[in-house]
């Protein structure tokens, strides 16, 4: 007989420590290999950055700009997924949310910000965990069915304007987009079938999120136009991005919004793989991989990438002082309540 804790076998718990300090490890294997190819690549390109000292003070403002309302819309998202459980979050509660889980996300591998955002909330409203990790992985659905219906109108109007197509490319978005719009439209309680036991939970878990949010219209339109929304400005900070490098195609045509709509489902996309701390190297790697059909260069893509990382982490290290104390705040004038259940 196994000694038994909080209902659950040790022996159980110490599997499940064992799992995630396996995680952890590989996680940080894969962040340090991705990160000596990177340096690796940036040393010999290095004449290719030079242009990141040299960016005008206007494109630095408005990427900024752009950054913090996509932050603002991100916070929306929680706003949202949390009000159908009795929990109705201020602007500045759901902003600061918003900014601690992004900085989170940044130094911790596996979307680990997410777990400061449960945390707070089972805190401060007594959210159990399993309600609120469910509806987020249930709003990826959403997120990744626009992103990709996004990258592909973006796609097929540059080829019809006569830019060019990339075939493997529209094929991955499209067959993310058939998947997405099945999952949504017509979801199944669970999926046993698939063989991999870790790849059949994290999908069995999104499946079982999303029957919880479609209860609702008004929750999955609102996530819809958010994300539309959020995609959107995403999109056009990465278009400030190009325009603030003067950045051209290989036809000399400057980046246009289109292309860069791609760009940014592209690196949206690599949510997919985020093994590490903010997708670091996950993302740097498909964006270099996929430049050829945007016609730029793998260094045009690596320089606008960590571009946007370094605006991104910019405006979090601005707003993460306040957010943190807005929160600790909060957390003093709590008020204990019955478990959120959906309603």
């Amino acid at each position: 007989m196994y000694l038994v804790r909080n209902g659950c076998p040790a022996k159980s718990i110490l599997e499940e420590r064992d799992l995630l300090m396996l995680r952890k490890a590989f996680s940080l294997t894969v962040l340090l290999l991705c990160a000596i190819l990177l340096a690796s690549y940036i040393g010999r390109h290095l004449s290719d950055f030079e242009s990141l000292s040299n960016i005008s003070f206007i494109y630095i403002l408005l990427i900024g700009c752009c950054c913090l309302l996509a932050l603002s819309v991100n916070g929306l998202f929680l706003k949202v997924l949390t009000i159908d459980f009795g929990i109705d979050l201020s602007f500045l509660e759901h902003f600061s949310i918003s900014i601690v889980t992004s900085f989170g996300n940044t130094f911790l591998p596996m979307k680990g910000g997410a777990g400061l955002r449960a945390v707070y909330l089972k805190s401060k409203y007594n959210f159990d965990y399993s309600y609120f990790l469910s509806s987020l992985a249930g709003n990826y659905l959403v997120v990744f069915n626009v992103t990709s219906l996004a990258a592909l109108i973006g796609m097929f109007s540059l080829y019809f304007v006569g830019e060019g197509f990339h075939s493997f490319t529209a094929c991955v978005f499209l067959l993310l987009y058939v998947l997405t719009s099945w999952g949504i439209f017509y979801p199944p309680a669970v999926l046993d079938w698939i063989p991999v036991k870790l790849l059949r939970e994290h999908i069995n878990q999104v499946l079982a999120g999303w029957q919880m949010i479609r209860k609702s219209r008004r929750t999955v339109l609102e996530l819809f136009i958010l994300t539309i929304l959020y995609v959107m400005l995403s999109s056009l900070a990465t278009w400030l991005e190009f325009a603030a490098f003067g950045m051209k195609d290989s036809a000399g045509v400057s980046i246009g919004f289109l292309k860069s709509v791609s760009f940014t489902a592209i690196a949206i996309l690599s949510l997919l793989i985020s093994l590490t701390p903010a997708a670091l190297g996950i993302k740097e790697g498909m964006l270099m991989l996929s430049s050829q059909f945007l016609g730029i260069s793998p260094s045009q893509a690596l320089a606008v990438s960590l571009l946007d990382r370094t605006m991104n982490f910019t405006v979090l290290a601005l707003f993460f002082g306040f957010a943190s104390f807005h929160l600790k705040k909060q957390l003093r004038q709590r008020t204990r309540i019955p478990p959120a259940s959906l309603s």
